[in-house]
C-alpha cells in the first residue's frame, strides 16, 4: 500500500484477533473486504498427561525387554523337554471371548498332578514351594516362577539390600524430623513442629492390622501433637496438618493442600483432595503449584505410606509368598461366611451374588465392593452380618493377592523369593546359580538372574536408543542416549556399551535453556550445585547480628560449617554455631 498504515492485534491464548487501520484509525478496505478478523486455534496444554503416556509404553517396553532376556536363558533347557512351550504360552493370553481362544494353551501351562487335579491355586503357591520343598522341579515351573518374579518385580523406593530387608523398618524419627524442618519452612512458623517422643507407639498404631484405617489416622493424629501449650494460631495449624498427614499415610483422602501450604480457591480444592496411591494421576493438576518442599515433603509421605502398606500386606517375618497364601486361604474362608450367610437370605441372595461376581471377574476396586456389599447389609443385625460387617471395618474381608496396593513392594523381597529358589534348585540346574558378570554388583546381586530384578536403567539415560541411531526425527527428538560399543544391551554389559556420563551431560544439556539477560549463556539447572550454593549465600545475606550485616567471613564460616555438614538445616542450628563460636 502508498499510505501509511497501522495494525492492530489481540492475541490470547486460542486466538489472534487483527485490524489494519489508517492513519486516523478507521479500518482499512482490502479488495473489497474489510481488514479485520480473527484466527481461532486449539489453545496449548501441558505435555503431562503425553509425557505420562511415553512414560508408562517406555516402562512396559522395558518390561517385554527384561522377559525377553529371561526367555533366551532358559530357552535351550525348555526346549529340549517341551519344544512348544513358549509357543502355548504365548497364545494363553488370548481373552476367553476371543473366536480363536479355546482353553488349551492354558490349561496345558497349569501344574497338573497325575490324576489332573491342579498342583498350586495361585503363581505365590508354586513360588513358595520351590523355595522350600527339597525336590527337583520341573523347569518349566521354575521359569513360571522366576517368570512372575521379573515381571512384578516393584519398587526401588527403599534402601537397603534384599538379604537384610525387613518389611516393616520404620524409622520414623528421623522421618519426622525431616517432616520437621520442611514445615518450619512452609509456615514460616518454628513451632510448627510435630512430637517425637513417641514414635515407638505411633509405629505401633500404624501397623496395627486390627484397627480401621480412620481409627489408626485419629490416634496417630493425636500422637504427633506437641504436648506443650502453644498460641492459638499454631495449635490450630499442627491439628490440621497432622490430621491431613495422618490421612495420607494411612491410605485416605487427604487435602494435600492444607499439607503443602498453598492456598487454594474453593473451587479447586476437590483436585487437591485425594489419596496418595493417585498421586501420579493428579500430579499433572498440583504440580504446577509445588515448591521445592512440597515435593520433599510428598515424597518422605510416599515413603511412608508404602512402609506402612507394606507392613500390612508383608507381616514382618513372613514371605512374601507366605503372605499371600495366607490372603488365598482368608478369601476362601470369607467366601465360605457369604456364601452361609447369603443362604439364609433369599430375597438378597442374587444381589449378593452378583457383587461379589463383579468383585472377582470384573476386578472391581475393593473399596466399590465393600461399599455395595455394605449397602445390601446395612440394616440386618443377625450374627453373620455383623461378623461380615466388622470385617470391611478393617479392611480385612475377602482380600485378592492381585490389588493396586501391590505396587508398594519392594524390589527386595521379590529378589529374597528369587535367590532362595536358586538356591533350593541349583543342586539340579547348576546354571542357575551363574554368578552375577557385572562384578561391582555381586554383593547385593550374586546371580546373574538378580540383575533382571535388581538392574535400573538409569533415568538420565533416557530411551534404550542413541540419537545418531534414530532414523525417524519423531523418536530421535526423545533420545539422546551416548554409546560407547555398538551391539545388543543387556543389564550385564550396560556399562560397556553405554556412557553414563556422557549421558547425564547431554541429558542436562537437552533441558537446559539460555540466559534471558545474558543472551546466549547458559541457565544454571535449579538443583546444580552451584546454583544451590548461590541460593543458599544469597539467604545468608539476609541475617544480622546485633543489628549489623554479618560479615563475608562469617558467612563463608557458616555455610561450610553447618550447611555443608547438614541434610536440612534450621534456624536454631545456625544459631548454636554462632554461640559455640562465641563461647570459643
Amino acid at each position: 500500500m502508498d499510505k501509511k498504515y497501522s495494525i492492530g492485534l489481540d492475541i490470547g491464548t486460542s486466538s489472534i484477533g487483527f485490524v489494519g487501520v489508517d492513519e486516523n484509525g478507521w479500518p482499512l478496505n482490502i479488495k473489497g473486504k474489510r481488514a479485520i478478523g480473527a484466527h481461532l486455534f486449539r489453545e496449548g496444554e501441558a505435555a503431562a498427561e503425553t509425557r505420562g503416556f511415553r512414560t508408562t509404553r517406555r516402562r512396559y517396553n522395558r518390561r517385554k525387554w527384561r522377559l525377553r532376556l529371561l526367555r533366551e536363558i532358559f530357552d535351550e533347557p525348555i526346549s529340549r523337554v517341551d519344544p512348544t512351550f513358549f509357543a502355548r504360552m504365548k497364545e494363553s493370553s488370548v481373552s476367553p471371548k476371543d473366536p480363536n481362544y479355546d482353553g488349551l494353551a492354558k490349561e496345558i501351562l497349569i501344574p497338573r498332578d497325575k490324576d489332573g487335579k491342579i498342583l498350586y491355586p495361585t503363581i505365590y503357591h508354586l513360588r513358595h514351594a520351590l523355595m522350600y520343598e527339597d525336590h527337583q522341579f520341573d523347569i518349566r515351573e521354575i521359569y513360571l516362577a522366576i517368570h512372575h518374579i521379573v515381571k512384578y518385580r516393584g519398587h526401588f523406593l527403599l534402601d537397603g539390600a534384599a538379604k537384610n530387608f525387613e518389611s516393616s523398618n520404620l524409622d520414623l524419627k528421623s522421618d519426622i524430623h525431616e517432616i520437621n524442618a520442611i514445615l518450619v519452612g512452609i509456615f514460616g512458623n518454628e513451632q510448627v513442629q510435630f512430637n517425637d517422643q513417641y514414635v515407638e507407639k505411633l509405629k505401633e498404631v500404624l501397623l496395627d492390622s486390627t484397627q480401621s484405617r480412620s481409627d489408626r489416622q485419629k490416634a496417630a493424629a493425636k500422637l504427633l501433637l506437641p504436648t506443650n501449650d502453644l498460641d492459638k494460631d499454631t495449635t490450630k495449624i499442627l491439628k490440621t496438618v497432622s490430621t491431613e498427614i495422618t490421612k495420607a499415610i494411612t491410605g485416605l483422602k487427604a487435602k494435600f493442600f492444607v499439607i503443602t501450604g498453598n492456598d487454594i480457591a474453593k473451587d479447586q480444592q476437590k483436585d487437591w483432595t485425594f489419596s496418595i496411591d493417585t498421586l501420579d494421576e493428579k500430579m499433572s493438576v498440583i504440580e504446577p503449584s509445588f515448591s521445592e518442599k512440597n515435593f520433599s515433603l510428598i515424597t518422605i509421605l510416599q515413603k511412608l505410606y508404602s512402609s506402612v502398606t507394606l507392613a500390612g500386606i508383608v507381616p514382618n517375618g513372613l514371605s512374601l509368598s507366605e503372605a499371600m497364601i495366607q490372603k488365598y486361604d482368608r478369601h476362601a474362608s470369607d467366601l465360605v461366611l457369604l456364601k452361609k450367610y447369603w443362604d439364609t437370605k433369599p430375597k438378597v441372595k442374587h444381589q449378593l451374588q452378583n457383587t461379589y461376581a463383579e468383585y472377582i471377574e470384573i476386578h472391581q476396586v475393593v473399596d466399590e465392593f465393600y461399599s455395595d456389599l455394605s449397602k445390601l447389609i446395612k440394616n440386618d443385625d443377625d450374627t453373620l452380618a455383623q461378623e461380615i460387617k466388622s470385617k470391611i471395618t478393617i479392611g480385612n474381608f475377602l482380600p485378592k493377592q492381585r490389588t493396586t496396593e501391590n505396587g508398594v513392594i519392594p524390589y527386595q523381597l521379590q529378589q529374597r523369593e528369587l535367590d532362595t529358589i536358586i538356591k533350593n534348585q541349583q543342586e539340579y540346574y547348576p546354571w542357575l546359580a551363574e554368578e552375577n558378570p557385572v562384578a561391582d554388583h555381586q554383593i547385593a546381586f550374586p546371580y546373574k538372574l538378580d540383575e533382571l530384578v535388581g538392574f535400573r536403567i538409569p533415568y538420565y539415560v533416557g530411551p534404550m536408543i542413541a540419537k545418531e541411531d534414530t532414523s525417524n526425527s519423531k523418536n530421535s527428538k526423545f533420545a539422546w542416549m551416548i554409546r560407547k560399543q555398538s551391539g545388543e544391551v543387556t543389564p550385564w554389559n550396560f556399562d560397556e556399551k553405554i556412557d553414563r556420563t556422557a549421558s547425564a551431560t547431554a541429558f542436562i544439556d537437552r533441558m537446559t535453556t539460555t540466559d534471558t539477560y545474558l543472551i546466549g549463556e547458559d541457565v544454571l539447572p535449579k538443583q546444580s550445585l552451584i546454583y544451590q550454593r548461590f541460593e543458599v549465600l544469597n539467604e545468608l545475606n539476609k541475617i544480622s547480628i546485633d543489628g549489623q550485616p554479618i560479615t563475608r567471613k562469617q558467612k563463608q564460616s557458616v555455610y561450610t560449617h553447618v550447611f555443608e555438614k547438614k541434610k536440612t538445616v534450621q534456624v536454631k542450628d545456625v544459631q548454636n554455631f554462632w554461640l559455640a563460636q562465641e563461647r570459643l
